[in-house]
C-alpha cells in the first residue's frame, strides 16, 4: 500500500532541455533512464504548452519517495534548475504534509496550490 501523494510539476521550455540531456548522459544508468521515462509517461495529466514549450505533469495517488531512482532523479533536476524554471507541488496524504519548490509562478497551466474554507448549504 504505501504513502501517497498528489504531485504537479511544471518546467520551462530550457527546464525540459535539462531534464532531456539529464536522461542522455551516459552516466545516468539505463534502469534509471526507464524509470524516469516511466514515472513520466505515467502521469495522469501531461500537456505542453506550444507557445512557450513548456510542460507540466501531474500525478494523483502516487509513491513520491525520495530514494527512489526516477524521484531522486528528479530532486536532482529540481536542485540544479533556476528556480524560475520548475514548480513543483506535492502534497501528502497527511493534512500537514506539503511540499512546494520552485519560483514558476507564472506558468502557462496554472500550477499552484491553493487553501480554501468551504461553508455547506447553512439551514
Amino acid at each position: 500500500m504505501g504513502y501517497r501523494s498528489e504531485v504537479g510539476l511544471v518546467l520551462t521550455r530550457a527546464g525540459v532541455d535539462v531534464l532531456n540531456k539529464k536522461l542522455a548522459d551516459p552516466e545516468v544508468s539505463e534502469e534509471t533512464r526507464k524509470e524516469v521515462e516511466s514515472l513520466l509517461a505515467y502521469a495522469a495529466y501531461h500537456y505542453t504548452d506550444s507557445e512557450s514549450g513548456a510542460e507540466v505533469w501531474l500525478w494523483d495517488w502516487i509513491k513520491w519517495y525520495p530514494d527512489y531512482q526516477d524521484i531522486a532523479l528528479l530532486g536532482a533536476l529540481m536542485n540544479e534548475l533556476e528556480d524560475e524554471d520548475y514548480r513543483f507541488i506535492r502534497i501528502g496524504e497527511e493534512y500537514d504534509d506539503t511540499e512546494v519548490r520552485g519560483g514558476f509562478w507564472e506558468n502557462p497551466f496554472g500550477l499552484e496550490l491553493n487553501r480554501s474554507i468551504e461553508l455547506g448549504e447553512a439551514g
